[in-house]
């Protein structure tokens, strides 16, 4: 029974790639911006917002689908909890952005009476943003795959501990030694007097 061949792991993309990637995010973005920018522009006329104000509205929804792809793009490559806050801001924002797009594309077909139904008029007003969220997300993951694998760590080996001396071992060893008893000769602690006693003969 022969076992499958280790697949080998996938080379880096190059810069190329990464930078036509890029490139592709960039324009689909300002492309609907453009679009989008047009549609809410007329929304927010129709709801009552000032006409010369009007402008400010898209560049709330729009400008927050535009910084949360940036910090997305720039992020790409950290963890899950770091990019968790920038893509909830882009979802919002695209939803916001598709539902505005769809509502002032019916109220637009309604007044025009033209030969498109409202429901065709509201998917093709809301493409812009959900293409936009899908080319964002497919911009990281090249990204992603364009960053280097990090190298694994080295386990450097510990030298082995010395031997610690149990405690009566190690007051021996380190308890001054006591001085060696000093013998003197019996006859220095004789009396002077009781020499003259003995005999010089003894």
């Amino acid at each position: 029974m022969t076992l499958p061949a280790a697949r080998k792991p996938a080379a880096p993309l190059s810069r190329p790639i990464i930078a036509v990637g890029i490139a592709s995010t960039v324009l689909i973005a300002v492309g609907a911006f453009v679009l989008s920018f047009a549609s809410l522009t007329d929304l927010a006329a129709r709801s009552g917002i000032d006409v010369n104000l009007a402008w400010i509205w898209p560049i709330i929804v729009d400008g927050l689908i535009v910084a949360a792809t940036v910090a997305i793009v720039a992020l790409a490559g950290h963890d899950r909890k770091t990019l968790a806050y920038p893509w909830a801001l882009l979802g919002l924002g695209a939803v916001v952005s598709t539902a505005a797009n769809a509502v002032h594309a019916i109220v637009s077909v309604n007044q025009a009476n033209g030969g498109v139904p409202p429901v065709v008029s509201a998917i093709m007003a809301a493409m812009p943003p959900v293409v936009l969220l899908a080319i964002t997300h497919l911009t990281v993951l090249l990204v992603q795959k364009a960053a280097p694998a990090p190298a694994p760590k080295k386990k450097t080996a510990k030298a082995p501990a010395a031997p610690r001396k149990s405690a009566p071992a190690a007051i021996e060893a380190h308890a001054p030694s006591a001085p060696a008893p000093e013998f003197t000769s019996v006859f220095t602690e004789v009396p002077s007097a009781a020499r003259d006693l003995i005999p010089a003969n003894a």
